[in-house]
């Protein structure tokens, strides 16, 4: 199928190559099946599923900006008793593509019940815990509360024998110690990072765009910013990094890979280009084969040698 190998394993997740959707940003089957072939991708996410049912921000939602894209929606979830109910993950078994399962909550003990419901799951294969998301409650608190995150994530590590990802918010001073600490505490790999929060105003209107007034930034924009996150990330633990933040095409992938992570997610780049994950998955296989590589493994991490700095560039 491939020229090179540009397979994944995180545990007992198998990817066939290193590209899944962001969480949110290509959701259920019926919706996409007759758009893009989603049995070429390494991976299937699904929308952040939460312990009860929720109903997401008030509209407006969305908001274009320079360079991207803003949302709020909240995270809107049918709950994890009805999405049980309604066998959701059953649906891509069709695909034979590995499903990652995205949960999101309030509490640790929001998460930590959605583990054990899940667990046993046929369907899945692993779970990402969405400990970041930028507008919704407690999330913020969750991702940049070291005690907290941990303590969530060695909870659900004990509950679940699924690999655990661990998404992690930008939106703190300190990424790296909290990638140490989802590390210590049971992660098996790491999602950097989500979306940054930002704020638009409506100069007609004279306020907030948004219905929740901020929201979080996405697209081509925030790319210079997670990538440096990974490449600091890569140097503080030694799980697997999956890189998510403004991938627009294959050379974005390839320096997220050369900055030190295992895999990509792609989102927003999904609402300009529905085809644009299939582009990536051929876009990196053909580099490695033009430029001599047999395997993904070859590129990770190349640029991020000792010596090269990740430290402010400021010279005053």
């Amino acid at each position: 199928m491939y020229k090179t190998d540009i397979s994944v394993k995180i545990k007992s997740l198998e990817m066939k190559n290193p590209v899944m959707p962001a969480s949110g940003a290509y959701d259920y089957f019926e919706d996409n099946a007759n758009v893009f072939p989603m049995n070429t991708l390494g991976a299937i996410m699904l929308k952040s599923i939460h312990r009860r049912e929720r109903f997401g921000n008030p509209p407006p939602r969305i908001a274009e900006i320079t360079a991207g894209m803003m949302n709020s929606v909240g995270i809107p979830s049918v709950g994890i008793d009805k999405f049980l109910a309604e066998n959701q993950p059953e649906k891509y078994a069709v695909l034979d593509v590995p499903v990652i399962i995205s949960i999101s909550g309030n509490s640790p003990e929001d998460y930590v019940e959605i583990c054990q419901m899940l667990e046993g799951n046929p369907y899945l294969a692993a779970i990402e815990m969405n400990l970041s998301c930028p507008n919704v409650g407690t999330g913020l608190q969750l991702s940049s509360d070291e005690v907290l995150l941990g303590r969530t994530v060695q909870a659900c590590r004990y509950m679940s024998s699924f690999p655990l990802i661990v998404k992690l918010s930008p939106n703190v001073t300190h990424l790296k110690k909290m990638a140490q600490i989802a590390e210590e505490c049971g992660a098996d790999a790491l999602t950097i990072a989500n979306t940054y929060m930002g704020l638009k105003i409506d100069i007609k209107k004279r306020k907030p765009w948004l219905g929740n007034t901020t929201g979080g930034v996405s697209g081509p924009a925030i790319k210079p910013l997670t990538l440096y996150h990974v490449f600091q990330a890569y140097r503080a633990v030694t799980i697997p990094i999956i890189g998510c933040g403004g991938i627009m095409g294959w050379e974005d992938a390839i320096e997220y890979f050369m900055a030190g992570a295992s895999a990509v997610q792609v989102g927003a780049g999904n609402f300009v280009n529905p085809m644009l994950m299939k582009e990536v998955i051929d876009g990196i296989d053909n580099y490695l084969d033009q430029n001599g590589f047999h395997s993904l493994k070859d590129i990770v991490g190349i640029a991020n040698q000792k010596g090269s700095s990740a430290e402010c560039g400021c010279n005053l």
